[in-house]
């Protein structure tokens, strides 16, 4: 099973500032880099895309994507992971780099389970494939 939340911060760092909290955030949520984390700078040498870096960080327990968008004073942070964590985690962290915490979306399960096989789409099992719980109030927007 993997685990999945995402996160919006709200801020303005340099791209180092951004690769310093994505340490302190691997850190922070109990998990374990699993190398340097890839980087891409925007706009692209050719002016595609807007602003901002991303940056992919892979993870013994999977991986962590973070895009920064300097146009919108903020960024996107994905967390995918085979262990449980608690996304809660990474307020302090935020507050520690000044990022507001806008959004924590809600908590998904995912899974790839066995279907067998089919000869027909009205023969497909009816099978799960995530589930997920409403956002928890707990993470009402939290200031930098």
């Amino acid at each position: 099973m993997i685990y999945t939340q995402n996160v919006v911060l709200r801020g303005v760092l340099s791209e180092n500032q951004w690769r310093e909290f994505l340490v302190f955030a691997v850190k922070s949520l109990g998990m374990t880099p699993a190398g340097a984390p890839a980087v891409w700078q925007y706009p692209t040498a050719d002016g595609k895309g807007g602003n901002g870096m991303t940056a992919c960080q892979p993870l013994t327990d999977s991986f962590m994507v973070l895009d920064t968008w300097s146009d919108h004073s903020g960024a996107y942070l994905h967390i995918s992971s085979c262990k449980r964590f608690d996304v809660a985690a990474l307020v302090g962290p935020a507050r520690e780099f000044s990022l507001a915490v806008d959004f924590m979306g809600r908590a998904e399960t995912l899974r790839l389970d066995p279907v067998p096989a089919v000869n027909h789409l009205d023969d497909y099992p009816e099978v799960p494939m995530h589930s997920g719980a409403p956002s928890d109030p707990r993470f009402d927007r939290v200031e930098g």
